[in-house]
C-alpha cells in the first residue's frame, strides 16, 4: 500500500471514530426531527406527488471502478442546474438520524426537484460500519454508487430512496448484495453489470475517499445539510428545505 493510500485510510478512520462520538452527542436531534415530522404531518401540508423525482433522464456508461459515471466529484447532483435554491445532503444509509432525516422530507424535496425549486447534491458517506454487522454502511454506498455509474441520476435517486424507506435498525444486519442487487434491478439497472459493481465492491475505494473529503470539508456528523452554501444541523436544514419546497 501507497504512503498517500495509508494516509488516506488513517484520515477515514480518525472520520469514523470522530462520527461515532458526534452521533453519541446528537441523539437529541433524531428526537427534533420526530417532532418536525409531526408538525408536517398535523399541518396538512399539501405537496404534489407522481412527477419524475430527478428532472434528468438517460443512463451513464459504466466505469471499471474509480469514480463513478454520472458523479461531480464526491456528489450525485439531482435536479435542474437553474433551480434557484441548491442544497448538498451529507449521508451516511446506516444513519438513523438521517433515515428520519428523509422520512421528514423526501417526497417534498422530490416535488420540489421536479418543479425546478431545488437542486440536491447527494454526498454519500461511509462512517457507521460499526453499527452494522456486515458492514452494511459501505456496501450501500458502494451499491448507490454502482448504480449511478452503470443506469444514471434517475435509476440512482429511486435506488436511494429505497435503501432509506428499507433501512435497517442500528447494530442489526443490512440487507445483504443479493437484496442491493435486486433493488438495484428495479430502479432501473442491468443485472449483470450492477452485480458485477456490487459483488466486486468496484466503487469502495470512492466512498472512503468521499468519506475522507467530507472530514476535510469541516463535516463531522450525518446529516449535514447546506442550503446555499451554508452549514445547517438537522432541524434547520429540514426546515429551510420545506421551506424551499413550498
Amino acid at each position: 500500500m501507497s504512503k498517500n493510500a495509508r494516509s488516506t485510510r488513517e484520515r477515514a478512520a480518525a472520520a469514523r471514530a470522530a462520527q461515532a462520538r458526534s452521533q453519541r452527542n446528537r441523539r437529541w436531534t433524531l428526537v427534533g426531527v420526530a417532532v418536525l415530522v409531526v408538525a408536517v404531518i398535523v399541518g396538512g401540508v399539501v405537496w404534489y406527488a407522481g412527477q419524475d423525482p430527478t428532472g434528468q433522464s438517460g443512463t451513464a456508461s459504466s466505469s471499471a471502478g474509480g469514480t463513478p459515471s454520472g458523479a461531480d466529484g464526491f456528489g450525485v447532483v439531482v435536479g435542474r442546474s437553474a433551480a434557484p435554491t441548491s442544497a448538498v445532503i451529507y449521508e451516511d444509509f446506516q444513519c438513523p438520524v438521517c433515515g428520519a432525516f428523509e422520512s421528514a422530507t423526501n417526497e417534498q424535496v422530490n416535488a420540489g426537484i421536479a418543479d425546478g425549486k431545488i437542486r440536491v447534491e447527494y454526498r454519500m458517506v461511509s462512517f457507521l460500519d460499526d453499527a452494522s454487522e456486515n458492514q452494511y454502511s459501505s456496501r450501500a454506498a458502494n451499491a448507490a454508487a454502482a448504480v449511478l455509474d452503470s443506469a444514471g441520476v434517475e435509476a440512482f435517486k429511486k435506488f436511494h430512496d429505497t435503501l432509506y424507506a428499507n433501512q435497517p435498525a442500528e447494530g442489526t444486519a443490512g440487507p445483504d448484495n443479493d437484496q442491493l442487487v435486486d433493488w438495484a434491478v428495479e430502479a432501473g439497472a442491468d443485472r449483470d453489470a450492477v452485480s458485477r459493481a456490487i459483488e466486486g465492491g468496484s466503487f469502495d475505494q470512492w466512498v472512503v475517499d468521499a468519506t475522507d473529503a467530507m472530514s476535510k470539508d469541516g463535516v463531522t456528523g450525518t446529516p449535514t445539510i447546506e442550503i446555499d452554501g451554508e452549514k445547517l444541523d438537522p432541524q434547520e436544514g429540514m426546515q429551510r428545505l420545506l421551506a424551499a419546497v413550498g
